[in-house]
């Protein structure tokens, strides 16, 4: 009898003691908790067991977390080896024509590149004197606009287009004297560049050359129209921005990186322009030209609901910049799980997240995998609309890092 209680006192002992440290386990959540302050958060493990959840059914504003789902769907669609064509003909009335698909990445290195392609193409046909250039950009709706986006002079705020150069930006350096030059060794200072540059003050300049189609156009031919000089190769720049007459010679169709690698660098900048333009190029491939938002939100729509299996959410873009976006964190969390297989996409930050961050004012967010020590990789979302700044989410990013590897 004796030795029954004494087991008896034993196990309620054990239990005793494996309730408080249950007790310790758990006692970081609620600090953690605290510091959402009205805000989401949702943590899996690989398995899909859920470790922490904090209203996240709760509708609010992804930010630039969204650009994951518009990258999973490129990829899912379009496929990670997916290069965007850009096409040069020559016109039988001597114009440099090109056709536009949207690339992103035509940067001064690569137009540098394309001039001497071009010479080297031109040569092989017999040509007189080259009238200027022959814009073709009707694979994209004209005059695009996506919300969240004004007439600012910030680089995030750069417009879309079919045909651009170096993300629709100008980087210049203004001397305190008023010299006025480039701020890239590689790209050539152009009459648009010093028009705009004269009235800023002294300092180096991103200059987002806004919602001006026409005048992003003619930037584009006075960057090539330079590279071009560069081969010998006088062209003016004289547009006509229509398209292509089915009379030219094609020369050469060129390809951009294949898509992951844009993606990658997306993540990298969080650049809201190749957001858009992905989404714009994935719906004008899937449901016909000319391309627009529309069509890309609509086959982002369908990709989440029909593909990850969501609903009642609000999508009006895809890069985040646009406050009408709706997402709960639970929603983030099943793309993430979709996404898993390029996860490596994303940049790695501190060694213990690889994921994608997002902020505008007021809201906060951050999403994707936690490296833990062991190994295993943990699918996180955290959503804050009441951030003071994105100290807030890197604190509770850090607390949740450290409060799961003690559990563990």
């Amino acid at each position: 009898m004796k030795k029954n209680y004494i087991i008896v006192l034993i196990t309620s002992f054990l239990l005793i003691v494996d309730c408080f440290a249950g007790d310790a386990v758990d006692d970081w959540k609620t600090p953690l908790i605290k510091q959402l302050n009205g805000g989401s958060i949702i943590v899996q493990d690989q398995d899909g067991k859920i470790i922490l959840s904090h209203h996240a059914d709760k509708a609010m504003v992804p930010a630039s977390i969204l650009k994951i789902a518009t990258a999973d769907a490129v990829m899912t669609h379009l496929g990670k080896d997916y290069q965007i064509p850009t096409e040069f003909y020559l016109t039988e009335d001597n114009y440099l024509a090109i056709k536009g698909f949207g690339d992103p990445t035509l940067v001064s290195e690569s137009l540098s590149m394309l001039a001497k392609q071009i010479k080297k193409q031109l040569s092989i046909h017999s040509y007189g004197e080259i009238k200027g250039f022959w814009l073709d950009t009707s694979f994209f709706k004209p005059h695009l606009r996506v919300d969240g986006q004004f007439d600012s002079k910030n680089p995030y705020d750069s417009s879309v287009g079919a045909l651009l150069a170096n993300f629709n930006t100008i980087y210049i350096y203004k001397s305190r004297n008023g010299k006025i030059t480039s701020a890239e060794p590689q790209t050539p200072l152009t009459p648009t560049a010093l028009k705009l540059a004269k009235k800023l003050s002294a300092g180096k300049h991103r200059i987002n050359l806004g919602q001006n189609n026409e005048l992003a156009l003619r930037y584009f031919s006075e960057l090539l129209s330079s590279f071009l000089k560069q081969e010998g190769i006088e062209v003016p720049v004289n547009i006509i921005n229509q398209p292509i007459p089915e009379n030219s010679k094609k020369l050469f169709v060129h390809h951009s990186l294949p898509v992951a690698e844009i993606i990658e660098k997306l993540f990298s900048f969080s650049n809201n322009l190749i957001a858009n333009q992905l989404l714009i190029i994935l719906g004008g491939t899937l449901k016909g030209t000319p391309a627009d938002l529309i069509k890309g939100r609509e086959v982002l729509t369908e990709f989440l609901v029909n593909t990850i299996g969501l609903n009642h959410f609000v999508l009006e873009e895809g890069s985040g910049l646009s406050r009408k976006n709706q997402f709960s964190a639970r929603q983030i969390m099943s793309i993430l799980m979709h996404f898993k297989p390029y996860q490596n996409l994303l940049r790695i930050d501190q060694k213990r997240f690889q994921a994608k961050t997002g902020t505008l004012n007021g809201i906060s967010t951050y999403a994707g995998y936690l490296l833990l020590s062991f190994g295993d990789n943990y699918p996180f979302v955290i959503m804050l609309n009441k951030a003071k700044s994105s100290s807030d989410r890197e604190k509770i990013a850090n607390m949740l890092y450290q409060g799961i590897s003690r559990s563990l």
